[in-house]
């Protein structure tokens, strides 16, 4: 069966190399054109399935309130605003920006004192003296003001949202001296949607260049006509694109996590087409024509190739299991990528050598060995000491894991995007002036808003801030009506202010039966967080109110992505490790041929684990799938060297000479492997996204411990293993 399907894939090159060329160049202007349809999402239909229970929630919350729980702050600066002249121009602006679709209620200073009195004094002090009564959150000095519009439109409305305020600030004048400047959560994501477009071309640039490369410096020595240097970049080129047009059928869309799978590609592609050339080019200079040694090089690697592939996608597709909808598009498009990567390999390579290839390789001078085929012969050197070596990976293991296990976790989304942005700028300059505006929400479904549950719902409100010091205000309709007067003392004055009241203003606190309390929350990590969540729901319980309720808000929401991230971590590393070994036993039917990928992997992510912990650097959303990407990616190089060292033992080479000779033939086609894998994650680096970056930076070093690995581990353990079978052999037979 195995024969067959390689056998296959051989026709292509050995019958139908033009046919196979012009196909897969149509697929490439298809996919182009299909490019062009792939459409942008962020945010937390990102992060979270339909089904999750407290996204739903959320969403329930914002349909029945009419809101996203965003708001867009504008920033009104000069030497002095506090007067009469500034305050005017905030009303008009407001009132403007109000008349936006998407625009709920419009707070400032100057609308505090408007709301009250109904109109604004023109004596500064007087002025002066209510500004900071009754705006004092809006005014947090006197050269600073600050306008809040709570913004009711949808996520997927943002764009042309922020659009629209930008327009209409910018068409309002403000006072000589004064500057007016716009941010928040809607001006956030619209930037970074602007971004994310710019980062995915920067990446991919910079992919190509390292490919070029590392292509250059370590691939010359393997390829014999320079004319071939570069074609595992044609194809990974290819394969991505290829990808990249499978989106908008997919239904996939380009986000914060998706958009890395185009450089991630271009340097996993290249592995096989790498392999697949290094083997080619060995067929050649035994003499055998260019469609002989096609067909040979098929069916010699076709079995490593295909199990690298396989165990490569496994990891991408144990994504899957994390319960986020990114890393699930971005493990399910990667892995559609590398089985596009391996049939082109397979199929259009071959094709292009046969039609193209006419170098007589027998009259090519052979290369002196260099540096890099003397770094290689470390391989040989730790299969003649394997007790030892695998001693020390034993110890690497466990005093990685230490550090595994304590690297802190970044649930904050706005240090996952650029910071340079303007609205972030502006945003952290916010948050230095006003602290912490995160909310835990909860929503009490009544029997109706009436006076009495409105002061029930006040005072359940008042001891749950008195009991948790972590909780610095609240708000609910009592904090409305004193926005606009008085408390109401009775059912007939509370029945008079709900008809006087704005009904935007009134939406934010109540809608129908459900009624909503805001809980003004310190900054904290989402340990303490979840802590506190668990401690409000207790309270609630425990005061006894007798309605049913939710708590939501984007910090709850944060707070359950920590866990998406923690749990699903555990879920995708177990998934991959059983999902390969069971892969692995499957096609050897040997335990310890299943085990020999499996062992430097492992060393891989305690030690990878233990530089992120030595460094600081975080566990992210996306750091989250690191494990499973490197059981995927990672395990590639040992099957290489397993199933070349297999081949050499069954030619009857003692091991430690099946050691060397396997390292001669293809070490350098997997260092080439490793370092362009290496090369597509680096190009993460330069991405402004530091959730991007990071990742880059420790997915480089998965890799190259992984290539390091393969060559030292994997080579001691299969010698450690035979000469401990040949041990076990003597003993039975003496017996």
């Amino acid at each position: 069966m195995r024969d067959k399907i390689f056998e296959f894939f051989s026709l292509a090159s050995s019958r139908f190399p033009i046919t196979t060329l012009a196909l897969t160049f149509i697929l490439f202007l298809l996919a182009i054109n299909s490019a062009s349809n792939v459409k942008y999402a962020q945010g937390y239909d990102t992060y979270f399935s339909e089904e999750h229970k407290e996204f739903k929630q959320y969403k329930l919350f914002s349909k029945d309130f009419g809101t996203t729980i965003a708001s867009v702050y504008v920033f009104i600066k000069g030497d002095d605003v506090v007067n009469y002249e500034t305050f005017e121009f905030m009303l008009k602006l407001g009132n403007a920006l109000s008349a936006i679709d998407g625009v709920g209620e419009v707070k400032s200073p100057a609308h505090s004192i408007y709301n009250r009195l109904g109109y604004l004094p023109s004596d500064e002090s007087v002025l002066s003296e209510l500004a900071f009564e009754y705006g004092n959150f809006y005014l947090p000095k006197k050269s600073f003001a600050l306008m809040e519009l709570e913004i009711t439109a949808p996520q997927d409305k943002f764009e042309s949202l922020s659009k629209e305020i930008e327009r209409k600030i910018a068409f309002y004048p403000p006072p000589p001296g004064v500057t007016v400047e716009a941010t928040g959560n809607p001006m956030i994501r619209y930037q970074v949607t602007q971004s994310i477009k710019g980062s995915m071309q920067t990446m991919g640039i910079a992919a190509v260049i390292l490919m070029i490369s590392i292509l250059v410096i370590v691939f010359r020595g393997v390829v014999t006509s320079k004319k071939y240097l570069l074609l595992p970049l044609l194809i990974s080129i290819l394969t991505a694109t290829m990808a990249f047009g499978l989106m908008p059928i997919l239904g996939i869309p380009l986000t914060e996590t998706t958009n890395a799978f185009f450089p991630v590609l271009i340097g996993l592609s290249i592995e096989y087409a790498a392999q697949f050339q290094s083997r080619y080019e060995e067929e050649r200079k035994n003499g055998v024509t260019p469609v002989q040694a096609a067909t040979a090089a098929v069916k010699s690697v076709g079995v490593a190739l295909s199990l690298a592939m396989i165990t490569t996608v496994i990891g991408f597709l144990s994504m899957v299991f994390s319960g986020v909808p990114s890393l699930s598009w971005f493990g399910i498009l990667s892995a559609i990528g590398l089985v596009i990567a391996y049939i082109l390999s397979l199929t259009f390579l071959p094709s292009i050598l046969v039609v193209t290839d006419r170098v007589d390789r027998e009259k090519v001078k052979k290369r002196k060995p260099g540096v890099t085929e003397k770094g290689l012969k470390i391989a040989a050197k730790t299969a003649r000491q394997p007790s030892a070596v695998l001693l020390l990976t034993a110890m690497v293991i466990v005093s990685g894991f230490y550090g595994y296990s304590n690297v802190n976790l970044q649930t904050d989304f706005f240090k996952y995007i650029p910071q340079d942005l303007p609205a972030m700028r502006k945003f952290n300059e916010l948050q230095r002036l006003v602290g912490s505006q995160d909310r835990i929400i909860a929503i009490f479904e009544t029997d109706g808003v009436d006076f009495d549950t409105v002061n029930e719902l006040n005072s359940l409100a008042k001891y749950v801030t008195s009991s948790e010091p972590r909780i610095t205000d609240y708000a609910d309709l009592t904090t409305l009506f004193l926005r606009f007067g008085k408390l109401p003392e009775n059912e007939e004055e509370f029945n008079k202010f709900m008809e006087l009241l704005p009904e935007d203003n009134v939406k934010r606190y109540a809608a129908g039966s459900t009624m909503a309390v805001y809980f003004t929350v310190a900054p904290m990590d989402w340990l303490e967080f979840r802590k506190l969540y668990d401690r409000v729901k207790e309270e609630i319980e425990f005061y006894g109110a007798g309605y049913g309720y939710y708590l939501t808000g984007d910090v709850v929401l944060k707070m359950f992505v920590a866990d998406l991230i923690v749990n699903g971590q555990n879920r995708m590393t177990i998934a991959s490790f059983i999902l390969v070994f069971l892969l692995l036993l499957l096609v050897y039917r040997s335990v310890s041929r299943a085990v020999v990928p499996l062992l430097p992997i492992t060393t891989v992510i305690a030690v990878t684990g233990g530089v992120m912990y030595l460094f600081g650097i975080e566990r992210t959303l996306i750091s989250a799938s690191l494990n499973s990407l490197t059981i995927g990616l990672g395990i590639d190089f040992s099957i290489h060297v397993m199933e070349r060292y297999l081949e050499e033992r069954r030619k009857g080479l003692p091991p430690e000479k099946a050691v060397e000779v396997t390292v001669e033939n293809i070490g350098k086609a997997i260092l080439t492997s490793g370092l362009t894998m290496a090369g597509g994650f680096a190009a993460m680096m330069v991405s402004p996204f530091p959730i991007m970056a990071n990742f880059g930076v420790v997915s480089v070093l998965a890799i190259v411990f992984s290539l390091i690995a393969a060559l030292t581990i994997v080579p001691a353990f299969l010698v450690f293993t035979e000469r401990f079978n040949d041990r076990i052999n003597r003993i039975n037979r003496r017996n």
